[in-house]
């Protein structure tokens, strides 16, 4: 996705979260720093994720840290796993299990920190999340997802936030039943609230998955070098992507990997505007052998 003007305060405000929940002393630092390099990077032909990237490296170096979100993560997942009895109910009670699965899973997406556009707070979720189902899917291409997955061999999905790793289970449980191959991706190293192998330990999602992969490298979304290697290969010779969460389509829109589907909560309008969406409402999106930006 290419980056627009809205992306510049929206990535200021993350790392001034970042700063304050490190080390608020570092905060004008992190926020000078990075305000530099929006000047000197922002530009309509540049991809937004990459930016990010950029931005956020150097924010970690300046605060000293490699995973300036660890404890959220891990209250994310603890209280996702509350919930998690409640959402495995509401999907064996669903005429459609799948697009259940993948409303459960979407619904998680809408923890996010420092953007001011979801739940800055885990517990937010608790207290949100039936209300988070009554609103449905205002997007469903579940049912071309379905029609892919019939004749599918091999499935990726690209995992996103802790907490919502939670309920991706149940997507991938849902998946599985149609006979395909599944690998499950998290992060190399850390950024921002996404799930490595560490975050997953425990929540028995190899045991569901085929596999579990690391996406290569630090980056928001994917890193786009390791697109062009054995990393990108394995998307490539899939028969269908899932990608969770506007940073995956922001780093797969910029390139020719398709069919992907994102499940994701539409949390700004440059996303929304970039996949042809409504703002704020829960998406199944499939770009089906074309570029999705």
């Amino acid at each position: 996705m290419r980056m627009t003007p809205e992306c510049v305060p929206c990535l200021i405000g993350r790392v001034l979260f970042e700063a304050e929940e490190v080390d608020a002393s570092k905060s004008v630092e992190a926020v000078r720093n990075a305000s530099e390099m929006l000047g000197s990077l922002f530009g309509e032909d540049v991809c937004s994720a990459d930016v990010a990237t950029q931005v956020h490296r150097e924010t970690y170096r300046i605060l000293g840290t490699d995973d300036p979100y660890k404890a959220l993560k891990r209250k994310s997942n603890e209280i996702a796993l509350e919930l998690y009895p409640a959402a495995e109910r509401f999907v064996k009670a669903s005429k459609d299990p799948l697009r259940a699965a993948f409303l459960c899973s979407i619904v998680g997406n809408i923890l996010d920190f420092g953007i001011g556009t979801g739940y800055d707070d885990p517990a937010k979720l608790r207290r949100g999340f039936a209300k988070l189902l009554e609103e449905g899917l205002g997007h469903d291409d579940t049912p071309k997802v379905k029609r892919l997955l019939r004749k599918a061999d091999r499935a990726v999905f690209l995992g996103d936030n802790c907490g919502e790793v939670v309920f991706d289970r149940l997507a991938l449980r849902e998946i599985k039943r149609f006979g395909v191959d599944l690998t499950f991706v998290v992060k190399e190293r850390p950024i921002l609230t996404d799930a490595t192998m560490e975050d997953i330990n425990g929540l028995g999602i190899e045991g569901i998955a085929d596999r579990v992969v690391e996406a290569p490298g630090f980056a928001v979304g994917l890193d786009m070098d390791a697109l062009e290697g054995r990393f990108g290969k394995m998307l490539r010779d899939s028969d269908l992507i899932v990608a969770k969460g506007m940073a995956n389509f922001e780093a797969l829109s910029e390139t020719d990997i398709a069919p992907v589907a994102y499940l994701l909560r539409a949390k700004c309008s440059p996303v929304a505007n970039a996949m042809g969406i409504r703002k704020d409402i829960n998406a199944v999106k499939l770009f089906e052998g074309r570029r999705a930006g």
